[in-house]
């Protein structure tokens, strides 16, 4: 895989996310992501998952599906992503225009550590299909 295309991509896409976190907390939320998590039923969640799963399947792919080994191997994107937005959404206690929630937290987590893995899956099968 062409690693370069998938730096590029993730700190894009992390650029993107930076932008949509200081959008919501400074209160600009006219922008068309917002109003589409506000039609779909538990958009919110949805979001969540999405945007941080996403993060991490590119995140993942850029440093090359390196590991850390704690009592488990996490991949490395994975944990760096988990915990940034562990400290965003703490941080949301202080801003009067966001709402600090448990459960989005939880929705990042599942997107994170699922599309990581699934990169890591799909990643196996291309290098497999490649060799044989």
């Amino acid at each position: 895989m062409k690693n370069k295309f998938f730096i590029l991509s993730a700190i894009a896409f992390a650029l993107f996310i930076a932008f949509v976190i200081y959008s919501a907390n400074t209160g600009n939320r006219n922008y068309f992501f917002f109003k589409w998590v506000g039609i779909i039923p538990y958009g919110d969640k949805i979001g969540h998952l999405c945007l941080l799963g996403t993060m991490s399947f590119l995140a993942n792919i850029a440093l090359n599906f390196r590991k850390v080994i704690l009592k488990f191997n996490f991949l490395l994107g994975s944990i760096i992503i988990a915990g940034i937005i562990t400290i965003e959404e703490f941080s949301q206690l202080f801003f009067s225009q966001r709402t600090f929630d448990l459960i989005d937290l939880l929705f990042n987590y599942i997107g994170i550590f699922s599309f990581g893995k699934l990169a890591e899956i799909l990643f196996r099968k291309i290098r497999n299909n490649e060799k044989g």
